[in-house]
């Protein structure tokens, strides 16, 4: 059961044909793999790391010794660079793991389509027709992942502030809200709309969804410590394996929530009826 569960959740490529999101995840990874090659980017904070160590031991408050550190925050041009690279790079893990979980549901939808048969194309038309989770339509499609893109930079800031003090409780609320940006990248709901939505659906589906959750969270905290270890061998080797782990975590995360989604939709628990884990 764990293998078949796991499986699932980290077989990236198991999608349609499976080239349009090997596309995907190398793209993503040259990227971000090219951040960390930035000849301009300067990845030597020790300066900055010192000066907030001194004002961190300051024990009486000098006005003129404060106004002069805060005006002389060492921070290169180099390592502003560097930060707004580094920024650019979580943005495009972020498009990249919405436009994953759009292509999982659309091909999901596509493929349940195709299933129908029947020798009478107008039985087969009414079907498509009627079906309530039809294929969004790629011009929708690439507007709601630029939309939702907007949002969640926008969000993210005061999000991760909260989340910051309240990790806990983050946690314990990410199996209900994990699949909002599916539930409207999917074209069922809209953007507000989905937030409820994806709520509702998640409730019965709790634990399944946080022991999915928990299994991607421990291959994250693996990968935390393991792979920085190549950097003691070589740095361009380090830089390329963590380019392309947290690329395939990423969208790991992104195929878990698709996979939830539809499942959650299409086969809903009632009562002690629980189809399959996911």
């Amino acid at each position: 059961m764990f293998l078949s569960v796991a499986k699932s959740i980290f077989d990236i490529d198991n999608v349609g044909k499976r080239w349009g999101v090997r596309i995907l995840y190398l793209i993503t990874v040259v990227l971000n793999a090219a951040i960390h090659f930035n000849p301009w980017a300067d990845t030597d904070f020790t300066p900055l790391q010192n000066w907030v160590m001194t004002v961190y031991d300051m024990n009486d408050y000098d006005p003129e010794r404060y106004n002069a550190l805060m005006s002389n925050i060492p921070l290169s041009t180099g390592n502003l660079i560097y930060l707004f690279s580094a920024v650019i790079g979580v943005i495009i893990l972020l498009a990249s793991a919405y436009l994953y979980a759009a292509i999982f549901v659309r091909n999901f939808r596509k493929e349940k389509l195709a299933s129908i048969k029947d020798p009478d194309p107008d039985v087969v038309n009414y079907a498509v027709s009627h079906i309530p989770d039809k294929p969004i339509k790629i011009s929708t499609l690439i507007g709601r992942i630029v939309l939702l893109l907007l949002v969640s930079i926008v969000i993210a800031v005061p999000l991760l502030s909260i989340t910051m003090y309240f990790l806990f409780l983050a946690l314990i609320g990410l199996p209900f809200v994990f699949t909002i940006p599916v539930a409207y990248l999917s074209g069922d709901k809209g953007l507000f709309a989905s937030i409820p939505y994806a709520v509702k659906i998640s409730r019965r589906y709790y634990f399944i969804n946080m022991r999915s959750i928990a299994l991607v969270l421990f291959a994250a905290i693996i990968v935390d410590f393991t792979v920085p270890l190549l950097a003691n061998i070589s740095l361009t080797a380090f830089y390329i394996v963590d380019a392309a782990v947290t690329t395939w975590l990423w969208l790991s995360f992104a195929r878990l929530a698709a996979l939830a989604y539809c499942t959650m939709k299409d086969f809903p628990i009632k009562g002690n009826n629980r189809p399959f884990a996911i």
